[in-house]
């Protein structure tokens, strides 16, 4: 087996270093590294998580307002 030449695998790291830091420099690449480490599933789950909260409190006022209008009308009934 040929050992590597030193300067080859010197070229090969710095264009992976390059590469690499590419990737973080555009909004793309902050994309792309939000995902593979994960962040961008934890940032997904606490939107969602805050608009779950959100549309908890909009069904829960949705529900006592049709609770009071219920007892308004069985109010006016009587």
């Amino acid at each position: 087996m040929k050992h590597l030449n030193p300067s080859s695998f010197f070229m090969a790291m710095l264009l992976m270093m390059v590469g690499i830091f590419m990737l973080e420099g555009c909004d793309s690449g902050e994309k792309t590294v939000d995902k593979v480490t994960g962040n961008q599933a934890v940032k997904q789950y606490h939107k969602l998580k805050k608009d779950i909260g959100k549309i908890a409190d909009q069904q829960a006022k949705r529900y006592n307002e049709i609770l009071d209008d219920n007892s308004k009308e069985g109010k006016e009934k009587r």
